[in-house]
């Protein structure tokens, strides 16, 4: 298999994990007051908001990858943060611990892979290969 199939199955994989990251997270305020967390007004929708339209932007952005390079590397970039920001945290909330035990391998792994075939497939940096 090409890498450049490999990326588009990888945008669809992403794209439908951050999709149903979206859904969960329009119900994530249930279940944080039953943990006993304040929650801040609209900021689970605004998550979830952000999860389906980043969802629907990677699974878009294999139609052209040359085109729409800048959606992966954004996300890219964005769950490198976020795992930065797990990492720090991950001692604070310990009831969160179990979830975060599987998201931080996932988004390190889809981040890099992602990133390394781009680069295979002369995405990112154009020349002689």
């Amino acid at each position: 298999m090409d890498s450049i199939r490999l990326l588009k199955i990888l945008m669809v994989i992403g794209g439908i994990v951050e999709l149903a990251v979206g859904f969960l997270f329009f119900f994530l305020d249930q279940f944080l007051t039953q943990l006993g967390f304040e929650i801040i007004p609209l900021f689970t929708q605004m998550i979830a908001a952000f999860f389906l339209c980043f969802g629907i932007l990677l699974i878009y952005s294999r139609r052209d990858m040359e085109k729409y390079k800048i959606i992966p590397l954004v996300n890219i970039l964005l769950r490198i943060i976020v795992i930065s920001f797990s990492l720090i945290n991950l001692g604070k909330y310990s009831e969160f611990l179990i979830i975060l035990l599987f998201a931080i391998p996932y988004d390190l792994g889809w981040a890099l892979f992602v990133l390394i075939l781009m680069w295979k497939s002369n995405i990112i940096i154009k020349g002689k290969r």
